[in-house]
């Protein structure tokens, strides 16, 4: 894999056109390098804005449902947590960048993975995925693979500004304003969602901004946002609206604020860059508790938490292209700091409140190095170390290969053969360590070691596109609790994840045809278990379709095998496999006006990603666009 010189994933791109383009954009903050496709292979894929705007989606889950290789579940709504599970990974061991910036929360009790329900939709331009170890360039938490959302950064070539404006069933309802100009955009929204689930309700408010101007050599790079969310909705474990002995809801408020900055300097057959990140989220969260049950006979008291993490980080990175030889290097150093804090209370009745706070800070600081060597029409080899030294921990190397060989015959098309082989990491989360009743200072980093086998083809004169992944990925010193006593997390489990990715597009005269199936089993290694909420088959197809000029049309359709889930009310429980459909239709009256109608769920399918958390059916929307 060819990475932008500050470490931001390059992502299979294709435009919504008549032929498939073999040239990729490699995003990053700091400098953008045009790739040849067969060098990325098919653990990466791209979501462009052009292409997922025509499914009108309304929430973050819709744009990842149907990407090979990912699952996707929100406890009760938008209200609740989403987490992506990448091949059957636990959602902590995914590092997700928010225009290059690490997003990821350690102060959580999910191990510090990231919640996608509160993401807007209506700020994303892209979103790039990358399946496999990739701490290689990235560093910890990269153990399962990488998300990097990138927010608007540009209107269209003749638009100073828009207006958006959704209505839909179960108080769906959102308005955003946009405005820019040739190197500068500027976006504020306001998003609300109700009881598509009962219990659940949702609201956040947002302001983004972006510039990019050149100064000969020189390029300055600058991106912010800031947003708020209230939510309410049952804990989780409590079994939901269906089950849940206690009715009262748990509410989380939070502020989140971001920060990029990039400077560019072009030099021969190469750039040098400075980056620079900032992140900075806290949430307060105020829990009824979950009543004692079938699995747990003492329940979770109550709780108020105020939880909170600053992270900043600068890199300075180059890139070099050996004209004529083939050989393309990417190398750079990266220093980061941290400061995660957590002030709560466990109320147990009776006048006792057990106290659960902690403060701590850590430091890391890595140099990496990768390099391409040779073409795409023959042998190729990407190879990319990292050693990363974090604080009060013994120096971390994580190495990745990828090796791949082109077949270009005369009477066929491009035929790809490839394998890659790669190690991650991940830092106990701050959570995990200092939480006072839980927390175990002694924690060890988790571990990943990942195959993969890779087959793929161009065919129909470049038409069309299928590829065929096989992965085979051990996780080892997995945290997990351990219920004593006394009651602490602890390293103690190896998590095997084998399976394949099986995907096929076709574009053609206005049509556009994606789908594709994965099957991921994952099971620890030493009982067997099966992992809660990870279906073993999942699958997806999704239509675009431009009869004429100003009529968009569009339907996807997610199938999601049975799971195993579990909770406090109900013990463990097998959840039943479901489809979804959605449907889009889009009109652009002219060039500053568009009417919109989308039904998701199209076929009033009730259904639970968790136990008692049931969507309710059916949930129309219709929405306008005006551009000035």
């Amino acid at each position: 894999m060819l990475f932008a010189a500050n470490g931001a994933t390059a992502p299979a791109t294709v435009p919504a056109g008549d032929e498939l383009d073999t040239t990729i954009i490699v995003s990053a903050s700091s400098t953008r390098l045009h790739v040849p496709v067969e060098y990325l292979g098919a653990g990466v894929t791209a979501l462009e804005r052009d292409d997922f705007d025509a499914q009108k989606p309304t929430q973050l889950s819709d744009l990842l449902r149907n990407v090979p290789g990912v699952h996707i579940d929100q406890v009760g709504g938008r209200g609740g947590t989403g987490s992506l599970y990448l091949r059957g990974a636990d959602p902590n061991y995914t590092l997700v960048l928010v225009n290059g910036v690490r997003v990821n929360d350690p102060t959580n009790a999910r191990g510090g993975s990231f919640d996608f329900s509160t993401f807007d939709v209506d700020d994303i331009e892209r979103i790039e995925v990358a399946r496999g170890p990739y701490s290689a360039v990235f560093g910890g938490d990269a153990l399962a693979g990488v998300i990097n959302i990138v927010t608007r950064d540009r209107l269209g070539s003749s638009t100073s500004g828009s207006v958006d404006a959704m209505v839909g069933a179960y108080d769906t309802r959102e308005v955003a304003l946009r405005a820019g100009d040739r190197n500068w955009t500027l976006g504020a929204a306001d998003s609300r969602q109700g009881e598509v689930v009962r219990g659940n309700q949702f609201e956040s408010q947002r302001v983004s901004g972006s510039y990019d101007e050149v100064f000969g050599s020189l390029r300055v790079q600058l991106s912010g946002r800031y947003s708020e969310t209230e939510r309410a909705g049952y804990p989780d474990d409590s079994g939901g609206y269906e089950f849940a002995e206690i009715r009262a809801t748990e509410h989380r408020d939070a502020h989140e604020s971001l920060f990029s900055a990039a400077l560019t300097h072009q030099v021969d057959q190469g750039s040098l860059a400075l980056t620079l990140g900032y992140f900075d989220r806290a949430e307060r969260t105020d829990s009824p508790g979950v009543a004692p049950g079938i699995r747990d006979p003492f329940g979770v008291p109550p709780s108020v938490v105020d939880a909170g993490v600053a992270r900043f980080t600068t890199a300075i990175t180059g890139r070099h292209d050996f004209g004529g030889t083939g050989i393309e290097l990417a190398y750079g150093a990266e220093y980061q700091h941290e400061d995660g804090s957590s002030d709560g209370v466990l109320d147990f009745g009776g006048g006792f409140v057990l106290p659960t706070s902690f403060d701590l800070t850590r430091t890391s600081w890595a140099p990496y190095a990768e390099v391409h060597i040779g073409g795409p029409d023959a042998m190729s080899l990407q190879a990319g170390v990292r050693v990363d030294d974090p604080e009060g921990y013994s120096p971390v190397t994580s190495p990745r290969v990828r090796v791949a060989y082109g077949f270009d015959f005369e009477r066929f098309d491009t035929f790809t053969i490839a394998g890659a082989w790669g190690k991650g990491f991940k830092l106990p989360s701050l959570y995990a360590l200092g939480h006072p009743l839980v927390g175990n200072p002694d924690l060890v980093p988790e571990r990943s070691e990942s195959w993969e086998l890779e087959l793929s083809q161009e065919v129909l004169l470049d038409t069309a596109r299928w590829s065929l992944t096989w992965f085979d990925s051990a996780y080892r010193n997995a945290i997990d609790f351990d219920s004593g006593p006394p009651p602490m997390l602890v390293n103690r489990n190896r998590v095997d994840s084998q399976g394949f990715e099986l995907a096929g597009s076709y574009y053609q005269d206005g049509w556009r045809l994606d789908a594709s199936v994965t099957q991921a089993r994952s099971r620890i290694a030493s009982t067997g278990g099966e992992l809660r909420n990870r279906p073993e088959w999942s699958a997806g197809a999704g239509a675009q379709w431009e009869p004429f000029d100003g009529l968009k049309l569009s339907a996807t359709a997610s199938y999601v095998g049975s799971s195993f889930d579990s909770s406090i009310a109900t013990g463990d429980v097998n959840l039943p496999a479901y489809t979804l459909v959605n449907v889009a239709a889009s009109w652009q009256f002219s060039a500053t006006f568009e009417a919109w109608l989308a039904i998701d769920n199209l076929t009033d399918r009730q259904y639970q990603q968790f136990v008692g958390f049931e969507v309710r059916g059916i949930l129309p929307r219709a929405g306008i666009r005006v551009s000035l």
